[in-house]
């Protein structure tokens, strides 16, 4: 009996604990403000942390979360820019500091010697338990804006130490906040399914907040759809939804929890809302129909696919309930209106591909190999030709855009006038925005072979502009102390870029929103009080190089 005693209050004690947040300390000491939170709808991705504002300003000390090791360091022109990955035994989570301007002096001495031995600026580097060592309250870093950040703030992850996965910051951090907002509701959507129509058709119907109560009329099957925002007291930013409901007639049909998840399936995403209408509209319509792969697993949980089926002559009665962290919650009701209607069957067209399988297409100079998995459901595939002089191939459009891939799959194209001697300056462009962009690709026999995750419009064009390079302010590099140029590249790409003084390698410094790159001297790698030879080279995706050569005096 006193065994069973014993096991009842331990199993007592673990669960009590087991949502137990671990105390975490603040990285600033600031007021805490966020620009955006957890989970918020990207393009092709969730927001895996927190970002805190930092009063639009660089310089301030990170703060390092709780006792640890530093487990990886990662400096790149773009994504987290320059990044500390964080390991806590302790407390089995790793914490993530993004966009950061510089590094504390003993991991930058680290970092630098090897960007040094390496001679590249993008470095990514791990480390084991115990090089590294970080105590809770000890500065790691200084705040920035590196990277692909549109403005000085500090991105910070909390993650899950044994499945990898982003977990809510907010959890940890609620105290630093005062939040009385509620989530905004901005449109109502409802969209006809396979077997449905909305107002008689085979659109969607969309409402502003004004025409709500018109409600929707419809038959069969059909998804509702919100376009909804979170808000935080004293800031007008918008954040992402935490929680999500939707009844109809009193009954949940469909629910979604954004509070953890894998960067395995992180493209999930484009299913959370209409893939189509983020596309077309720029707008994200969460929807409540889940396609049968289920890629956001637990996230979602919904009857029948989320698909609701009008079948009567009567007002469906709606509801959606909407949350956020601090348990702020928002209605919004709406009727749809049951009213018979003909539906008629949707018209094939080119391939049907069913997402169980893997399939391949190879007809009219273009081989497509779509591995299993990439689908989340079966499409109707169609490739259209058009022939062109301005490119070394037709123009293929490829599949639908506004059909959404979980993965990549591979494409070839025949480059049909074969003409360029330097095969290398052969390049694969996806058009249809503003100016067309390179993908990478490489000539193999007479094609061009690519691994791509998105459907649209493909050509072969050829890149055999070398890149710029351009001073900035030369006459002050001496006075500043700070050598500092622009270098970009017409459409492959840069690659690879070097700098040497005096023949020297020094390590450039790579912003890669501005194409800005600097050199702070120092004596460690340049002697003051000399004129100086500064030589730049720059080469392209296609290996079109440029070499600059300036002088300077400091």
């Amino acid at each position: 009996m006193k065994k069973y005693i014993v096991l009842y209050f331990l199993f007592a004690f673990l669960a009590a604990n087991a949502e137990k947040k671990a105390d975490l300390c603040p990285p600033l000491k600031i007021p805490a403000v966020l620009a955006g939170n957890f989970g918020e709808l990207r393009t092709n991705h969730f927001h895996s942390g927190l970002d805190f504002k930092t009063q639009g300003k660089t310089g301030y000390n990170i703060y390092c979360a709780a006792d640890g090791y530093v487990s990886r360091v990662l400096v790149s022109p773009w994504g987290f820019g320059r990044a500390v990955y964080v390991t806590h035994p302790g407390c089995g989570l790793i914490t993530v500091y993004g966009h950061l301007s510089a590094f504390s002096t003993k991991i930058d001495k680290i970092v630098r010697a090897e960007q040094y031995k390496q001679e590249e600026f993008s470095i990514d580097m791990t480390f084991g338990e115990g090089e590294i060592p970080v105590k809770r309250g000890e500065i790691i870093a200084l705040s920035g804006n590196a990277g692909s950040s549109a403005g000085p703030h500090l991105h910070m992850d909390v993650r899950d130490l044994e499945t990898n996965d982003a977990l809510d910051g907010i959890e940890y951090y609620k105290s630093l906040f005062k939040d009385t907002a509620k989530p905004e509701v901005r449109g109502l959507a409802l969209y006809p399914l396979e077997g449905g129509v909305v107002n008689g058709g085979n659109e969607p119907t969309f409402l502003a907040p004004a025409e709500f109560t018109k409600g929707f009329t419809a038959w069969g099957n059909v998804s509702p759809a919100i376009n909804a925002y979170d808000r935080m007291t004293g800031t007008t930013n918008i954040y992402g939804v935490k929680y999500l409901t939707l009844t109809v007639d009193g009954k949940e049909v469909y629910s979604h929890t954004i509070d953890r998840y894998s960067f395995d399936n992180t493209r999930g995403i484009n299913t959370l809302a209409n893939y189509a209408t983020v596309q077309s509209r720029g707008r994200w319509y969460m929807w409540t129909y889940v396609p049968p792969t289920s890629p956001l697993g637990s996230m979602v949980k919904a009857e029948n696919q989320g698909i609701v089926c009008i079948n009567e002559e009567r007002d469906y009665k709606c509801v959606y309930t909407l949350r956020d962290a601090f348990g702020n919650t928002a209605k919004c009701s709406f009727t749809i209106t049951g009213k018979r209607q003909e539906i008629k069957p949707r018209e094939q067209k080119g391939v049907k591909f069913d997402y169980h399988g893997s399939h391949t297409y190879n007809v009219g100079g273009i081989r497509v190999d779509m591995p299993k998995g990439v689908l989340y459901e079966d499409m109707d595939f169609v490739v259209n030709k058009t022939s062109s002089t301005a490119y070394y191939s037709d123009i293929y459009t490829v599949g639908d855009v506004q059909v959404p891939l979980a993965s990549s799959f591979e494409m070839k194209i025949d480059v049909k006038n074969d003409t360029l001697p330097d095969k290398s300056k052969y390049c694969l462009v996806r058009l249809g925005g503003k100016y067309p962009a390179a993908v990478y690709a490489k000539y193999d026999g007479g094609k061009m072979t690519a691994k791509v995750n998105r459907f649209g419009k493909y050509a072969v064009t050829k890149d055999v502009t070398s890149p710029s390079i351009a001073p900035l302010q030369k006459a002050k590099w001496g006075v500043r102390g700070e050598v500092t140029l622009k270098i970009s590249d017409n459409l492959s790409g840069i690659e690879t870029y070097r700098g040497e003084i005096d023949g020297k390698f020094v390590l450039f410094e790579l912003d890669g929103k501005t194409g800005k790159i600097s050199f702070k001297l120092n004596t460690t790698r340049v002697k003051k009080g000399i004129n100086h030879r500064l030589k730049i080279t720059v080469t392209d995706a296609c290996g079109n190089t440029k070499t600059e050569n300036y002088t300077f005096k400091w």
